[in-house]
């Protein structure tokens, strides 16, 4: 449908679920809610409960925009710049909260990457910050956001389990996405260390098995769920997603590593030129803003030049980065093989 004289157009849901609103959404879709508001709701609330479920988004009610429906709903819910832009064509805009608009969530975590590329040392394990990834990942679990999960907003009792203080939470009508729980998680990186991280990211996984990706957005920046696909050895579907998140990646070290793992998943399928043209590609870009990095494409070098029978430059590859090149390389060689994802 048309929404009014703006010349935009809108896709109309009538149903409640809200995953597949914010899949639209994410697309750039413009989408009428005609969702109505439970018994057990406030009216006045449930514009904002709507867009925090959704996440990454901006919402106004139709009668705004057209003089059509309630005061709160049907809703009308984009993209925050599309609702914006369609607010503009409003002559008396009702005062906020319109138009109503989510949290924004946290896609780079690289300022924390110490955490999680430090040396490895000994792992001395951190009850604190095992019982917090027990509790945050209960809560994501539900449907439920801490809202402010800084470390001094954490009580322990005496059996150890982590308790909310001072509760902001924040309670949605679909599972959270990925960029939610990682925007959730983040206010309390600033107080772990590398084994307060490696028992945090144990414990939410284990808590939580069925969401992968939320650690892998973290520590990769992973927004497309290749990670997942590349540790289950399903390189082209890897590939693919890689691919995806390419193409409007911006972040030139992200980009260096996203090719560099993307050429060693071609590799793997087979599609030998390819992985070339990406090791070319992060080689070149690598030198150009992140030059500190460049010596990282050797292991990519190197499974290339291995699954192409040619052994002595994936060996002279790896002598860049290790003193036993010949044992890793007989790790990296099978083709069942873990093979290890390019963080950089």
């Amino acid at each position: 449908m048309m929404l009014g004289s703006t010349g935009v157009e809108a896709t109309e849901f009538t149903g409640t679920d809200l995953c597949a609103v914010r899949d639209l959404v994410a697309g750039g879709q413009i989408v009428l809610l005609r969702d109505e508001v439970p018994a057990d709701r406030q009216t006045d609330q449930w514009p904002q409960y709507i867009v925090e479920s959704v996440g990454e988004c901006a919402a106004v009610p139709l009668s705004a925009l057209t003089g059509a429906g309630g005061p709160r709903y049907p809703l009308v819910i984009g993209p925050r710049e599309s609702i914006r832009y369609l607010c503009s064509y409003v002559d008396r805009m009702p005062p906020p909260p319109f138009p109503y608009e989510a949290r924004p969530v946290v896609t780079d975590y690289r300022e924390f990457r110490d955490l999680w590329v430090a040396e490895p040392g000994r792992f001395t394990p951190d009850t604190d910050g095992y019982a917090i990834g027990h509790t945050l990942a209960l809560l994501h679990s539900r449907n439920v956001l801490h809202g402010d999960a800084h470390r001094g907003n954490w009580l322990f009792d005496h059996e150890g389990r982590a308790l909310v203080a001072d509760p902001k939470p924040v309670f949605l009508r679909c599972p959270p996405s990925p960029e939610q729980c990682a925007t959730d998680i983040r206010p309390l990186l600033p107080a772990l260390d590398p084994n307060g991280w490696m028992s945090f990211r144990l414990s939410y996984r284990r808590t939580w098995p069925e969401e992968g990706r939320v650690i892998d957005l973290i520590q990769l920046t992973d927004r497309t769920g290749w990670a997942a696909a590349f540790r289950n050895r399903e390189y082209q579907r890897a590939a693919e997603l890689m691919g995806r998140q390419l193409t409007d990646e911006c972040t030139p070290i992200v980009r260096v590593m996203l090719l560099a793992n993307r050429a060693i998943a071609h590799s793997r399928t087979g599609r030998h030129d390819d992985a070339w043209r990406d090791i070319a590609d992060a080689a070149r870009l690598a030198q150009e803003r992140s030059p500190h990095v460049a010596s990282g494409l050797a292991i990519a070098v190197a499974v290339v030049s291995a699954d192409q029978g040619d052994r002595a430059a994936a060996l002279n590859a790896l002598s860049m980065v290790t003193g036993q090149p010949e044992q890793l390389l007989t790790r990296l060689e099978p083709s069942d093989a873990q093979l290890p994802i390019m963080n950089m």
